[in-house]
């Protein structure tokens, strides 16, 4: 018997926040799990000829680059200049076609059964004039993955990502807070218990998985988080 392939939306509080290290460490875990899996950039700004992102996924893991990665369908639109998608592409002289981040999305679901897709920067970046990161995936009905962090800023950033999400009535499958970097521990611990209760508030998914400095370990308990797909 196949089995079914199962697609879920990875997206950050904000740009810079992790979202490239929990989709290759969530990917990482779905292998070491003996599913054929594979990610999926939809847009990158701030680099050429390969996607940067793709290649940390790739080595997180511990996969070589496939010929979709080389043949762009899994990074179909790739922008030096680094700033939001629409105006990276508007840069380089070219708009955005939902149609083909689609087809690639599409044919990467025919060949694992499991795809992670991640988005640029925060969830409100514009891919073209009419169309947000987070309005593409509710219209594609994806499961979500949101990463977020203990830095400064991630209260509100959260509460505004969560209240996105409820809006759009986004299925949250949990979220993910990423330790990576130097953070008192005061703010550690303050910034996830209202992470914590935002969850609450807005009577979303409380399944919250806490990914240690990547420095650290490459460990995490996934399990809860793909709970509701398994």
């Amino acid at each position: 018997m196949t089995t079914p392939h199962r697609t879920i939306a990875v997206g950050g509080i904000d740009t810079d926040v992790g979202k490239s290290y929990v989709t290759g460490l969530l990917a990482r875990h779905l292998v070491q799990q003996g599913h054929t899996v594979t990610t999926l950039k939809l847009v990158q700004t701030g680099c050429q000829e390969m996607s940067d992102d793709i290649v940390l996924h790739r080595r997180l893991m511990e996969q070589p680059l496939s010929d979709f990665d080389r043949n762009g369908t899994t990074c179909p639109y790739l922008f030096p200049f680094p700033a939001s998608p629409r105006l990276a592409a508007r840069m380089a002289g070219v708009a955005i076609d939902l149609s083909v981040l689609d087809r690639s999305m599409s044919t990467l679901q025919d060949h694992f059964d499991w795809l992670l897709v991640e988005g640029a920067g925060g969830l409100m970046v514009p891919l073209d004039g009419r169309c947000r990161l987070l309005d593409y995936y509710a219209a594609r009905r994806l499961p979500l993955v949101l990463v977020t962090s203990p830095r400064l800023g991630s209260i509100n950033h959260t509460r505004l990502s969560l209240e996105a999400i409820k809006t759009r009535n986004i299925h949250l499958l949990g979220t993910v807070y990423n330790l990576f970097g130097d953070h008192p521990r005061e703010i550690v611990q303050d910034t996830l218990a209202e992470i914590r209760q935002a969850l609450a508030d807005y009577n979303l998914a409380e399944t919250v998985v806490i990914v240690p400095d990547i420095r650290e370990s490459k460990t995490a308990g996934w399990a809860p988080l793909l709970a509701s797909l398994c």
